[in-house]
């Protein structure tokens, strides 16, 4: 007699904890849109199978093309990355001995913030740099973007991508002046026919390395 139930079997020497999960993905095998909690050992081949190299390559190009705008100068042109729905944030991380620390050091919202803006006020920055008149910025910054390591997921909406990237952005100004800053960014992109590029920074969290960042000003876009 043919069993109907899912085969739940599992290769010898697999934990408690992997034989759940794997019993549980089993059962929801057929549930569109659910996704199971891998082991550790499945998780990268998970994220490969999210998506197809050449959306891979195209959320590349469209981060690079980005940097070197703004390595341009062309911060006009650099708006028509960002959707007009944009959330432009950079959260301050807790430095917590072990017995203080929370379970995350950053929280999505009501947490201290270096930044925290919407396209508007993106516009209004920009805007006061085509001025000429923005002191932090006269003379303007030399600056290099460099970002690395792009890691590219499904999002939880059809053309929605979280990615992941690393960055080094280093900025002179003057003749005696210069510093860099460090991070990660977590953007949410989302594919848009009207755009140039293809795609559209519709969220963008900056989180800096530095506990306490000592450059003059974060007048730079990141």
């Amino acid at each position: 007699m043919s069993n109907n139930n899912p085969d739940t079997s599992m290769p010898n020497g697999m934990d408690p904890e992997e034989l759940k999960i794997h019993q549980s993905a089993v059962r929801h095998t057929e549930v569109e849109g659910w996704t199971p909690e891998l082991p550790e050992t499945n998780r990268v081949a998970a994220l490969l199978d999210g998506v197809d190299a050449e959306t891979q390559r195209a959320i590349e190009h469209f981060l690079y093309e980005e940097v070197q705008v703004l390595d341009d100068l062309e911060w006009g042109k650099w708006l028509d990355f960002l959707s007009d729905d944009l959330l432009y944030w950079a959260p301050v991380q807790e430095e917590r001995y072990a017995r203080e620390r929370r379970e995350n050091r950053i929280k999505k919202f009501g947490t201290s913030v270096y930044f925290e803006e919407n396209k508007i006020q993106m516009k209004q920055r920009v805007d006061r740099l085509l001025t000429n008149m923005a002191w932090g910025e006269e003379l303007p910054s030399r600056a290099r973007h460099v970002i690395s390591n792009i890691r590219v997921t499904k999002g939880l909406r059809e053309g929605e991508y979280i990615v992941k990237s690393n960055f080094y952005d280093y900025r002179s100004n003057g003749q005696r002046y210069h510093d860099s800053v460090t991070g990660e960014r977590t953007d949410i992109i989302v594919k848009d026919e009207n755009s140039t590029w293809g795609f559209l920074v519709k969220e963008r969290c900056v989180l800096f390395d530095m506990a306490m960042i000592l450059n003059k000003n974060l007048s730079l876009f990141y």
